[in-house]
């Protein structure tokens, strides 16, 4: 029996793109203009993504910047679930 309890999560809105001319899967942080994975599988960029969110909130975070409103009460800490939305 699993004793672990899941307390919080982050539903992150993310879209998916296959780059014809690189081949490679693209997926791309909703919230986070300009936060982006690819990958030669969308596997691989899947697993990449959560990731470079972290660092991208990070990167705000040690500037001082202002987050995007959906991220402000965040906590990045926290597991992530990706939900693809349309494009």
């Amino acid at each position: 029996m699993n004793d672990s309890l899941l307390l919080d999560e982050v539903i992150i809105p993310i879209t998916i793109d296959y780059l014809e001319e690189d081949q490679t899967c693209q997926v791309s942080c909703v919230w986070l203009p300009g936060c982006h994975a690819w990958g030669e599988s969308l596997d691989e960029a899947m697993q990449a993504i959560p990731g470079n969110i972290r660092a991208m909130v990070m990167s705000y975070q040690d500037k001082g910047s202002p987050l995007p409103p959906d991220l402000q009460a965040v906590d990045i800490d926290a597991p992530f679930t990706l939900r693809i939305v349309p494009a």
